[in-house]
C-alpha cells in the first residue's frame, strides 16, 4: 500500500469535516504492520514510556523548571507523522486553535497594559501555545486505520497492567521491605534529569503507604491510570484476569480520582438504563465492601467522601476551592471576566489555585476558557471512541491532570482519540456472547475473529 502522498512534504492535507465521506478503510489487525510505518509506531511506544516508566524524569532547566519527557513524546510523535507523510490538518481543530492563540494574545496584551502589578508572563502563554498546537493535527485514514487504534490500545492496557503489577507488588511488599525508595525513588534520578515539582509521591492511609505504581510520582494519578485502563479493557476485550489486577490496583491506591472517574463513566451513555447501571455498581460496591473490607481497610476509602468538607484535604483544594477562587476574583477588574487575569498569573495570585478549570478561567476569562474547551472537546470526541472514555478523558483534564499546562495530560488525550482521522472507532463495540462464543463485534467486521 502507499502511504506517501505525491505532493511535496510540507504539503499537509487538511481535513475539515467532523464526520468525513471517507471512512478509514477497514484493515485487518494482522495487516497493521503494512499500514503504520515503524517509526510511528516507536513513537507511540515512546509516548507510552514517557507516560509511564519516565513520569518522574524531566529536563532541568531550573530548580523550579523542568520539561516533562511527555512534552518531547508529543512532539516526536507529531514530527514522525510530517516525516512518513502521515499527517493532515484537522481543520476545525485548526480554527479553534486560532482562537485560542486570539484570545490568550489579547489577553496578554491587556493586562500588560492595564494591570499595574504586571504579573502575566510570556513563557506561561508560549507554553499554553505549544501545547495545544499538536490537537490540530491528526493522521491520514490511510495510517490511521482502526487496526492500528486497536494496536495502540492494546499497548496502552499492557503497559497500564505492568503498572497495576508493579503498584500491587509494591504495596504488600511494604510489609517485609521497608527501602525509602520502594516508595520514591526520585532521590536516586540524577538531577539534570529530574523531574520538578511538589508531589504527594509517599502518602500514608494510616501506617500503611499507598501505592503510587512504583514508576508513578503520586498516587491518585496511578489510580486514574488504573480506572482509565479498566474501562477502555471493559470496552474493547474484557479479559477478567486484566481487569480484576487493574481493580485491586485501584484499591490499593487508597485515592478517589480512579472511584471519581469510574463514577462519572458509569453516568454513560445517559439513558433509561443508567439509573439501574449505577443501582447495580452500588450493589457490587457494597458487597465488596463487606467481604473484603476489613483485609483491604476500605473503609479509610469511603471515609475519604467527607474530605470535601475539610478545608486542609487534598478534595477541598482540588474541587471546591478553586470554584470559590473564580466567584470571588473573576471579575475583580473591569476586562477579566471576558478575558482573565493573563498569563502564568494563578501561581502568583492564588498559590492554592491549580486545577484546569480554574487556571483557565482566572488567566484568560470566559473567551479564552471557551476556546480551549472546546478544542480539548473537539480532540476527545475525534476518534468517536465509546462514550465512557472520552468522558474520562475530559473528566482527567479538566478535573484531575494537575493544572492546564500538564503535558502528561494532554499525550493520552493524544494518543487515545485526538492523533486518529475523525469518526475512526465509531463502529467500535464490547464483546458480545453470541452462542458458545464470544466475539467482538468490531473484530468481526474487521475480519479478524
Amino acid at each position: 500500500m502507499k502511504l506517501a502522498p505525491s505532493s511535496a512534504p510540507w504539503r499537509i492535507p487538511r481535513s475539515w469535516n467532523i464526520e468525513p465521506q471517507h471512512r478509514a478503510e477497514a484493515v485487518p489487525a494482522q495487516h497493521a504492520k503494512a499500514v503504520m510505518p515503524g517509526m510511528l509506531k516507536a513513537a507511540f511506544i515512546f509516548a507510552l514510556v514517557t507516560m509511564t516508566v519516565l513520569d518522574r524524569f524531566g529536563l532541568r532547566l531550573s530548580d523550579a523548571y523542568s520539561i516533562n519527557p511527555s512534552l518531547f513524546a508529543l512532539y516526536g510523535l507529531v514530527g514522525v507523522m510530517l516525516l512518513t507523510h502521515s499527517a493532515q490538518i484537522d481543520g476545525i481543530g485548526a480554527l479553534i486553535y486560532v482562537g485560542i492563540v486570539t484570545a490568550a494574545g489579547l489577553s496578554f496584551m491587556l493586562n500588560l497594559s492595564l494591570d499595574p502589578r504586571q504579573y502575566t508572563t510570556l513563557g506561561s502563554l508560549g507554553l499554553l501555545l505549544v501545547l495545544y498546537a499538536p490537537l490540530a493535527v491528526c493522521l491520514r485514514p490511510a495510517t490511521g486505520t482502526t487496526a492500528a487504534w486497536h494496536w495502540m490500545m492494546n499497548w496502552y492496557i499492557a503497559f497500564a497492567a505492568a503498572l497495576a503489577v508493579a503498584g500491587i507488588v509494591q504495596f504488600y511488599a511494604q510489609f517485609v521491605f521497608h527501602a525509602a525508595w520502594l516508595f520514591d525513588y526520585t532521590s536516586l534520578i540524577p538531577a539534570p534529569i529530574r523531574g520538578s515539582g511538589t508531589y504527594n509521591t509517599t502518602n500514608h492511609v494510616g501506617s500503611l503507604i499507598k501505592a503510587n505504581g512504583f514508576f508513578l510520582r503520586e498516587a491518585s494519578g496511578f489510580s486514574w491510570t488504573m480506572a482509565f485502563a479498566l474501562l477502555c479493557e471493559w470496552s474493547l476485550k474484557r479479559r477478567k484476569l486484566l481487569m480484576a489486577t487493574l481493580a485491586l490496583a485501584i484499591v490499593v491506591s487508597y485515592s478517589g480520582s480512579g472511584l471519581l472517574a469510574l463514577g462519572v463513566a458509569m453516568l454513560f451513555p445517559l439513558g433509561q438504563r443508567t439509573l439501574v447501571r449505577v443501582f447495580g455498581c452500588v450493589v457490587v460496591g457494597a458487597i465488596i465492601v463487606l467481604v473484603f473490607g476489613d483485609a483491604l481497610n476500605l473503609s479509610y476509602t469511603l471515609g475519604r467522601v467527607g474530605e470535601f468538607d475539610s478545608t486542609h484535604s487534598s478534595a477541598y483544594c482540588r474541587f471546591i476551592l478553586p470554584g470559590k477562587v473564580v466567584a470571588e476574583q473573576i471579575d475583580s477588574d473591569a476586562w477579566t471576566t471576558l478575558l482573565g487575569h493573563g498569563p502564568g498569573t494563578t501561581q502568583k495570585l492564588f498559590s492554592t489555585c491549580e486545577t484546569t478549570y480554574a487556571k483557565v478561567l482566572i488567566e484568560y476569562g470566559l473567551l479564552g476558557t471557551i476556546a480551549v474547551v472546546a478544542l480539548i472537546l473537539a480532540a476527545v470526541n475525534r476518534s468517536s471512541a465509546p462514550i465512557r472514555i472520552r468522558v474520562v478523558l475530559f473528566v482527567q483534564w479538566l478535573l484531575l491532570g494537575g493544572n492546564l499546562l500538564a503535558p502528561e495530560s494532554l499525550l493520552v488525550i493524544v494518543l487515545i482519540s485526538g492523533v486518529w482521522p475523525p469518526g475512526l472507532a465509531r463502529d467500535i463495540a464490547p464483546p458480545r456472547k453470541t452462542g458458545p462464543r464470544t466475539t467482538n463485534v468490531a473484530s468481526r467486521r474487521l475480519g479478524t475473529s
